[in-house]
């Protein structure tokens, strides 16, 4: 029973607005280990195992390591943003906002132009609202949550399925890691967003 309310649980997609609350680093914490591209891999090897190694756990208590193993592997990829940040001095402006985008691209998930938009040199970023940045969560989460219960049957098949599931965690890690690239190596300031009556986003002053 356990192990099914925690498959529901990760179905849910709200496993991903939690932990985007709870892990991020405090700035002291934050250490850069490199230039982005080698803390991109050190990152995707560390997913790769930690994925490996909770996916070997066979039949029904395998189920129960899904929500730790996807947690733990997210975890390491939100560090991996704060350290490319931090790498580019842009760890002062870091917020959910640009988490949320560089999963959201990562994963092709069509929010971007919601979020972001060009003004000379520089990105501006809609800075959202807290039921704004939970909704756009859940659908990263569901997406996520989508692409590892497909794999639940490898939970019987470990042997073959776990280095499987290792390997999505170190691609999603490299997507990851060069949207954040991409995204944090420029200029970056941020656009306050109103809400509506109906809960909607619209531009400041609007």
């Amino acid at each position: 029973m356990k192990s099914e309310q925690m498959l529901e649980d990760v179905k849910s997609g709200h496993w991903f607005f939690d932990l985007l609350m709870k892990v991020a680093p405090k700035p002291e914490e934050v250490i850069v280990t490199g230039t982005p591209e080698e803390m991109i891999k050190e990152a995707a090897k560390k997913s790769f195992w930690v994925s490996t190694t909770l996916s070997s756990v066979p039949g029904p208590f395998g189920l129960a390591t899904i929500l730790p193993e996807i947690g733990a592997v997210t975890k390491v990829q939100i560090n991996l943003v704060y350290k490319i940040a931090k790498y580019y001095k842009n760890l002062g402006t870091i917020n959910q906002s640009i988490v949320l985008l560089i999963f959201a691209n990562a994963l092709g998930l069509a929010i971007g132009n919601q979020l972001v938009r060009r003004v000379g040199v520089r990105l501006v970023i809609k800075a959202l609202s807290a039921p704004v940045i939970e909704r756009i969560a859940q659908r990263i989460g569901l997406q996520i949550a989508a692409k590892i219960t497909q794999r639940i049957a490898g939970r019987w098949i470990v042997f073959i399925a776990a280095p499987i599931f290792g390997l999505f965690s170190k691609r999603m890690t490299q997507k990851i890691g060069v949207e954040a690239t991409a995204l944090l190596a420029q200029g970056i300031k941020f656009e306050d967003a109103n809400e509506c009556k109906q809960d909607h986003e619209a531009p400041s002053g609007s």
